[in-house]
């Protein structure tokens, strides 16, 4: 069993929380990350593990499709976002800024992941896939690298 078929089957069935990177990854499709990570967004897209992300992994997986004015990319990617049943999308609330200061606090994590994190945690996400070094398993989630399912 490959890398990610070995993840898929640990994630079944369970609540994970996409970081904004995996977004980017799979719309862009990325030279190197785009093969380890469309499995996992048409896994997510099947209903095999509930898929979380935030309201903040939308507007920074925009920036690049508003950098470059792209208006094609603009509305393929605000269509993907879109997509029914696919996602749940994790607003912003008092609660989750206060447990994000809360993490930077303690864990030293910078505001962004911490705002993730926290989303993932509200949430009630078991897993986390992501490729930020900044971002930490702990005794609550899983943090799951990217790069370690990269094939070689």
């Amino acid at each position: 069993m490959g890398k990610i078929e070995a993840l898929l089957a640990r994630i079944s069935g369970k609540r994970v929380y996409l970081d904004t990177n995996i977004f980017i990854y799979f719309l862009e499709q990325s030279d190197g990350y785009y093969e380890s990570v469309a499995p996992i967004i048409e896994a997510c897209e099947a209903g095999k593990f509930f898929g979380y992300t935030g309201d903040v992994a939308i507007a920074e997986t925009m920036i690049q499709p508003y950098r470059e004015n792209n208006l094609t990319l603009i509305a393929n990617f605000k269509a993907f976002f879109a997509t029914e049943n696919f996602l749940s999308i994790q607003p912003h609330d008092a609660v989750i800024f206060d447990l994000a200061a809360q993490l930077r606090a303690k864990r030293g994590m910078k505001f962004i992941d911490a705002l993730h994190y926290a989303s993932a945690l509200k949430a009630g996400c078991s897993f986390f896939l992501s490729n930020d070094a900044g971002i930490k398993s702990d005794s609550l989630i899983e943090v799951i690298a990217i790069n370690t399912l990269l094939q070689n």
